[in-house]
């Protein structure tokens, strides 16, 4: 930073401290304005990467076999005074033994994402879920067998609740003990079955990152795990089902085009919707590869839009398309045509809701707030010396 020669060091510093702020304001919004990582519920099963543990189901109930949702996350339906069992496998795939915690923590399900909560927080179904052995100690390369217990209390309230079964284990990285008194801890985790991994677009985050944990002696707590979609009720299980509302096109400021689907749960049970789309017979017969949309945890009576992206890679023409987009949750699939019209540049518009248009949005925004520090600082410049001239001609 190069300040005038009439600048005193102290008001410089008083100067660069102010900037600093502005800055660092600009730098915490588009942190606070970055959607949060949600699971992605749509990410098809791969083979768990080494130096990774990974908990997936072992076993399907018959009546759940043609549901592929049930394949990758416990989901039923049970009478007050029930009590179900799962099987799970927990497996490590790094290269030294390691302890691995059990445990279950609540979710909730928010803007088309499914979000669990922090650690070791509870809620009624992780009152009524144990797990068996609750601790495990695995060998490089080994694998466990953890049983899941869910027993339903007598005259528990009808709905459906939402947790996650989790396997943890904390790594100490060089320079501070493992879970010692006073470390800091780095925590990352992820929700879905064997394929859903750390660093994934699973992740939902991270407590106390530094640019040299070596130094500060960080701990990194890493889980993975299994969600749970329980419903309670009569023994007929509620209707589960989704609508698509809308399809429409949309190219943002920067050109960018993307189709719109708005998708409403219109059941009783939370849906996990996964959507592609096919533009055809495009201006001289353009044909688009086929685009998919991310995955939509959709909770009942919400509805969400979500983003058929395609214009990242290439620039698609403005003029009539047919629009075909296809969708499923679980067993129940839908299928919505529609001419659209993609807009020129001329009409771009920034989306609005929940799920618009996110290509781009955190760079904007971070472009955004530093040019706003940019501006306040020049303008605190300009006023400091238009007072300090003053004060010298009189």
């Amino acid at each position: 930073m190069i300040f005038p020669q009439a600048l005193r060091p102290a008001s410089a510093a008083l100067f660069a401290l102010v900037l600093a702020v502005l800055l660092g304001s600009a730098v915490g919004l588009a942190r606070a304005q970055s959607p949060g990582a949600s699971p992605d519920a749509g990410a098809s099963a791969s083979e768990p990467s080494p130096g990774t543990i990974s908990i997936g189901l072992r076993e399907i109930p018959v009546k759940h076999l043609n549901d592929p949702r049930a394949r990758r996350y416990i989901v039923d339906h049970v009478a007050p005074g029930t009590t179900i069992t799962r099987r799970l496998e927990v497996s490590n795939h790094t290269d030294a033994t390691q302890r691995i915690d059990l445990y279950t923590g609540p979710a909730t399900i928010e803007s088309g994402s499914f979000v669990p909560a922090a650690p070791r927080e509870s809620s009624s179904l992780t009152r009524w879920t144990s797990l068996t052995p609750p601790v495990l100690t695995l060998a490089a390369g080994e694998s466990a067998e953890v049983v899941a217990t869910i027993a339903v209390p007598t005259g528990s309230p009808v709905g459906e609740q939402y947790g996650v079964i989790w396997a943890s284990h904390t790594s100490a990285v060089p320079g501070g003990p493992a879970g010692g008194a006073g470390s800091l801890a780095g925590f990352a985790g992820s929700t879905g079955s064997l394929g859903s991994l750390g660093g994934s677009s699973d992740s939902i985050g991270s407590l106390g990152s530094s640019s040299d944990p070596a130094a500060l002696g960080v701990d990194q707590i890493f889980r993975v795990g299994v969600r749970v979609y329980l419903s309670t009720g009569s023994e007929q299980p509620p209707d589960s089902g989704f609508e698509i509302l809308d399809l429409r096109p949309l190219r943002d400021v920067a050109g960018l085009a993307a189709v719109i689907a708005t998708v409403a749960n219109i059941g009783d049970r939370a849906v996990d919707v996964g959507g592609t789309l096919e533009l055809t017979d495009g201006p001289g017969g353009l044909t688009t590869p086929r685009i998919d949309a991310e995955t939509a945890t959709i909770a009942p009576g919400q509805q969400v839009d979500m983003v058929f992206p395609i214009g990242a890679e290439t620039s698609y023409p403005e003029g009539q398309w047919t629009a075909s987009a296809h969708f499923v949750s679980g067993t129940a699939r839908q299928t919505e045509t529609k001419e659209i019209s993609l807009p020129n540049t001329d009409n771009a518009a920034a989306p609005t809701r929940d799920r618009a248009v996110t290509t781009g949005r955190i760079e904007l925004i971070w472009l955004g707030g530093l040019a706003l520090a940019g501006v306040l600082a020049s303008a605190l410049l300009w006023w400091w010396w238009r007072t300090r001239r003053a004060g010298i001609e009189s």
